[in-house]
């Protein structure tokens, strides 16, 4: 069985990472390649496989595999390959909000990392808004990542915000604090985000995968490429073309009989309504 030295050390070497520095810039390089080359997916969600979140099954099913996964894989297995690598950095949940104001259970997962005293916000498990680059806590303004801007903000009940500016106007993505979290504690929403009848991600078909000013999403019936802030959509018209749009755009490998299953699941509804 792989140590957590072999995982991270393969990680860095996947991603083409060396020289490993425990700096700033390698916070961004890693960011920047784990969101290029792993895709954030509900795939195992909707078809039903097992989501253990031991680390060799994660850096298995990542890196190995291609398959990608959501915030408490992909998030836990970057916290795990910078904590062996020796930077300072904790666990963190956050409650989606997508700029409401309601009330909601911890059901992300994201990571903080300290350099020279300060708190970055490094999260490789949010989909197509997330951000490209870690966020700085203590920067007030705004944080510009190529065609991008990101912000924090602080809410009234000592809640922090991450916020993207989206549709003319900054939008509220998730809010956080910077307790203390233990794995233990990521267990119910992680159980929740792929049992629960109400769960997005049990849901709706999920993919995305993005890159420096280009993002390619899927949700459902509907696959939006974004070009340096540029939008077209596309619809999926059956599921040899979604099978297509699955392998060729996210490097998924994907057979056509389970891309038939997700077809008739997901995508005849989204068009049929």
């Amino acid at each position: 069985m792989m140590t957590l030295t072999d995982i991270a050390n393969d990680y860095v070497d996947n991603l083409s990472l060396r020289p490993v520095t425990l700096d700033l810039d390698f916070l961004q390089r890693l960011n920047r390649a784990h969101l290029t080359h792993y895709t954030f997916n509900s795939l195992s969600v909707v078809l039903g496989e097992d989501m253990p979140l031991d680390i060799v099954h994660l850096h298995n099913k990542i890196v190995t595999r291609r398959r990608g996964g959501y915030c408490f894989e992909h998030n836990k297995l970057a916290l795990h390959v910078l904590s062996k690598l020796g930077f300072d950095v904790r666990l963190v949940l956050a409650k989606v909000v997508y700029n409401r104001d309601i009330d909601v259970p911890r059901t992300h997962r994201i990571s903080l990392v300290t350099l020279d005293g300060d708190d970055y916000l490094l999260d490789v498990g949010f989909g197509p808004l997330g951000p490209r680059h870690p966020v700085k806590l203590s920067t007030p303004g705004i944080q510009t990542q190529g065609n991008e801007q990101f912000r924090v903000i602080k809410g009234e009940h000592g809640e922090l915000g991450l916020q993207v500016h989206k549709d003319g106007d900054f939008s509220t993505l998730y809010t956080f604090n910077t307790h203390n979290y233990s794995e233990a504690e990521c267990t119910p929403p992680h159980f929740y985000s792929h049992k629960s009848p109400e769960a997005a991600f049990v849901n709706n078909l999920v993919i995305a995968k993005k890159s420096d000013n280009h993002i390619e999403s899927l949700r459902n019936g509907t696959w939006h490429r974004t070009h340096d802030g540029v939008l077209t959509e596309h619809t999926i018209t059956s599921a040899e073309h979604l099978s297509t749009v699955m392998n060729e755009v996210f490097d998924l490998d994907i057979d056509l009989a389970s891309a038939t299953y997700l077809f008739n699941r997901f995508v005849l509804p989204a068009v049929s309504q």
